[in-house]
């Protein structure tokens, strides 16, 4: 009987042991189940904090505030944070800097450098978050934080191509406002934008002193080591050119003032193309013209003297000395064109702005072009430079500028 009664005790103690080894185990997955689930709720928390945030500052940024660019994304972070419980913002790390879009990298920049920027990153941090249960194993908090990146896009002008652009070669951009005075070789502005609602391919040495902004999906593909000073962003997916309107100038236009060429023959061919042949020139009165074709041959050349504008129905083909702007004012002269196809090359000057919503434009040899262009797509070849005329009307943003996006 006694034996019996001390077998039931002992029973009882492995039930006690194996209960309490039983409600470790239990309290160990209620921290798994507990524990983990609030971490993750918390890490989900802090990516949209982190989200929001970069999207703020880089807004504040694209807008040309980068002093405050700092504070709204910190602002943002405390929003979000305070109503969680979480008062701390000693532990947030912002960072303001540029994003380059080929190598997926942030290079965060010192505040004197701020001007320069367009991407901001935020590091949003709830350290020692208390657990639960956790505390059983010893731990009893934890350091949670999240990082986003979002780049404010701002406008692009200057040279457009609405479905990609190409450049092979030595090839350099840069800007300057010809409202001010003429072009400055030692003192260039750093608005020399290429845009793209789709690609940009690189090729050869090219030193972009501006934006390079492909189309929103699209990449600025890169095939050597280009410079690109100013944003990698994007523009807007699906942008459209500004649309051209001849309804007018067929029956309004300036024609009547087109005369004979240096040579004293007519440079019509036919109906309304012009054609120059070898070391022939015309001179335009400044005026408004309605034309189909225009082409110029070796060392054949048109001149301009004032203000011209050239509405073209068909292509344009500028070759040798090909359109001399003799006021060197690439506001003087606008080619708005519905041809397919315009080439300017040779070695010469360019100075106008040119709208050819449906062509492929190819500029380059060892030209120089002043000025803006929007065109379907755009080829820049050889040893040429683009200086963009931030006073043209061409190198004017016509688009809704894209809001700050994340990049990461």
């Amino acid at each position: 009987m006694i034996a019996e009664i001390l077998q039931s005790y002992r029973r009882r103690g492995a039930v006690a042991v194996l209960v309490a080894v039983s409600m470790v185990m239990l309290l160990l997955f209620g921290a798994l189940a507990v524990d983990v689930g609030y971490i993750c709720a918390i890490i989900a928390e802090q990516q949209n904090t982190a989200d929001a945030s970069s999207l703020a500052g880089a807004g504040m940024l694209q807008y040309g505030d980068s002093s405050t660019s700092n504070e709204h994304a910190l602002d943002v972070i405390a929003l979000n944070q305070r109503p969680q419980g979480y008062q701390s913002l000693d532990d947030q790390i912002i960072e303001i800097g540029i994003w380059n879009s080929v190598t997926h990298e942030f290079t965060p920049y010192d505040e004197a450098d701020w001007e320069d920027a367009f991407a901001v990153r935020v590091r949003a941090a709830r350290n020692k978050t208390p657990l639960f249960f956790a505390s059983i194993a010893g731990i009893t908090e934890t350091d949670i934080w999240r990082e986003a990146i979002a780049v404010g896009s701002g406008p692009c002008g200057g040279i457009w191509g609405i479905e990609g652009v190409r450049t092979t070669g030595s090839i350099t951009t840069d800007s300057y406002i010809g409202t001010d005075g003429p072009y400055d070789s030692t003192n260039p502005m750093d608005n020399g934008d290429v845009c793209s609602g789709r690609g940009i391919r690189v090729n050869g040495s090219v030193d972009i002193n501006g934006d390079a902004m492909a189309g929103l999906g699209y990449l600025v593909d890169s095939r050597g080591q280009p410079i690109i000073t100013g944003m990698t962003t994007a523009t807007l997916e699906g942008i459209e050119a500004p649309d051209i309107d001849f309804t007018s100038v067929t029956t309004s236009n300036d024609n009547d003032l087109i005369g004979l060429t240096d040579r004293g023959v007519s440079p019509f061919t036919d109906g309304l193309d012009i054609s120059l042949e070898s070391y022939d020139n015309l001179t335009l009165s400044p005026g408004t013209y309605y034309l189909d074709s225009m082409s110029f041959n070796a060392d054949a050349a048109l001149t301009i003297t004032g203000p011209t504008t050239l509405y073209l129905t068909g292509d344009f083909n500028s070759t040798g000395s090909g359109i001399i702007n003799s006021t060197g004012n690439a506001g003087d002269l606008t080619i708005i064109s519905a041809g397919t196809d315009l080439k300017i090359n040779g070695d010469y000057s360019f100075y106008g702005q040119i709208l050819a919503p449906n062509a492929e434009i190819t500029i380059g040899g060892s030209a120089e072009a002043y000025g803006a262009v929007i065109a379907k797509t755009v080829n820049m070849f050889g040893d040429f430079t683009f200086h963009v005329d931030e006073s043209v009307p061409f190198a004017q943003p016509w688009y809704e500028v894209p809001p700050p996006m994340l990049v990461k």
